[in-house]
């Protein structure tokens, strides 16, 4: 049981590094941009007004 412990706290320390390393970096992997969004909401409406004449020329 006690091994279970230092190996968890072990995990915790190691999260913890990691997490101060990305904010002391000031660099976070995975945030979208502008740019991300921008082409998100291209693609729905796309998507959006293919469909929907897709479904009125039928």
């Amino acid at each position: 049981m006690e091994n279970n412990d230092i190996a968890w706290q072990s995990e915790l320390a190691r999260r913890a590094r990691i997490y101060e390393d990305i904010e002391a970096g000031d660099r976070f992997e995975g945030t979208m941009t502008a740019l991300d969004y921008t082409g998100m909401t291209v693609l729905t409406l796309v998507l959006v007004v293919g469909f929907w004449l897709w479904g009125g020329l039928r």
